[in-house]
């Protein structure tokens, strides 16, 4: 279900992002496991001020392109569970459409980011874009199987912000008729 540019699935409300998101954003940042494949050491870790600029950008991405990536709020308890959608970005040597994903990890295990993912895919049919990618570290089996869930399939490696990265790839409309 649609409203504007927020979505509904079973078990969440993917809206775009909010100034009171803030506190969300920098509690998912800074949190230790996300930051580890975020932004994986010899990288400097991630501070209030890059939720704050996440937020910004995000909210940003939506006034300019009309999509990005979601604020994820459970639907029964209305927590804040992460960010997830679509947003333009460099892939490898070319611009391209990542889909992305970032879950509070005391929530992992419950599907929350394959059901937002699926969710952002079903959006990037609509919009009718062509391709769409996830670029995940080599060591972050969970994404792995998220993205292999949505449907993408592994397509080679690809080097982004100055890591190394596995390179998964779905063709949007396609996606029904594999189903």
């Amino acid at each position: 279900m649609t409203d504007g540019h927020a979505r509904t699935t079973e078990r969440l409300l993917l809206r775009p992002p909010e100034p009171g998101d803030g506190p969300g954003y920098r509690a998912l940042l800074m949190h230790p496991v996300v930051g580890a494949w975020l932004r994986p050491q010899p990288l400097r870790p991630f501070g209030p001020v890059d939720g704050d600029a996440w937020l910004a950008g995000d909210r940003d991405h939506w006034r300019r392109f009309g999509f990005g990536p979601w604020a994820v709020v459970e639907r029964a308890s209305g927590d804040y569970l992460g960010r997830v959608g679509l947003r333009r970005t460099d892939v490898g040597e070319r611009a391209g459409i990542e889909v992305l994903w970032a879950i509070d990890p005391e929530r992992h295990g419950e599907g929350f980011a394959s059901e937002a993912g699926a969710a952002a895919l079903e959006l990037a049919a609509d919009l009718g874009l062509d391709e769409v990618f996830a670029m995940v570290l080599p060591t972050n089996g969970a994404s792995r199987r998220v993205a292999e869930k949505i449907g993408m399939e592994r397509d080679g490696r690809v080097v982004h912000a100055d890591l190394d990265h596995l390179l998964f790839r779905v063709v949007p409309a396609q996606l029904d008729s594999r189903r």
